[in-house]
C-alpha cells in the first residue's frame, strides 16, 4: 500500500502550503496574463446621472513629487471614454466640459502596471 503513504505525504502541511502557494502564485500570473493591456473605461455622468458627451477626461500620472498630465480623451455619445495601452499603476482622473463643468480627481490604484479597469462613474457638477 505505497500509494496510500504517497498520498498521506501530500496532505502534510510542509507539502501542503507550499503546493497551495504555488497555486496561487499562479493563478494571480494568469489572471495578469489576461487583464494587463492597460485599458482604463468609464463614463462621464451629470448630477442627474445622464451621460455627458463630448467632455474632456484627462489621466494624470503620478511622478515623485506632483501629478502631471499623461493623456486625454473625449466620451462619445453615451459619456462614455476609454484610455488603451496605459503602463501605469497610480494615476489620477479628471473629467470637463466645454461649459466649465469639471468633476473632482478621481484617484486610480491598481493592483499591478497596465491592469484593465473599469473605473466609477465621474460626475461633472457646477463650474469651478
Amino acid at each position: 500500500m505505497n500509494w496510500r503513504r504517497n498520498w498521506r505525504i501530500l496532505g502534510h502541511r510542509f507539502v501542503a502550503v507550499p503546493l497551495a502557494l504555488a497555486a496561487v502564485a499562479a493563478a494571480w500570473n494568469l489572471y495578469i496574463a489576461f487583464n494587463d493591456n492597460g485599458v482604463i473605461e468609464g463614463q462621464v455622468r451629470d448630477r442627474a446621472g445622464a451621460p455627458v458627451a463630448g467632455a474632456t477626461v484627462i489621466f494624470f500620472e503620478r511622478n515623485f513629487v506632483y501629478y502631471q498630465e499623461m493623456k486625454r480623451t473625449m466620451t462619445d455619445a453615451r459619456g462614455a471614454y476609454r484610455f488603451d495601452g496605459m503602463q501605469v499603476h497610480i494615476g489620477q482622473l479628471e473629467a470637463r466640459t466645454d461649459d466649465g463643468r469639471q468633476s473632482a480627481r478621481r484617484q486610480l490604484r491598481l493592483w499591478f502596471r497596465a491592469q484593465d479597469t473599469a473605473v466609477p462613474p465621474l460626475i461633472v457638477d457646477k463650474s469651478t
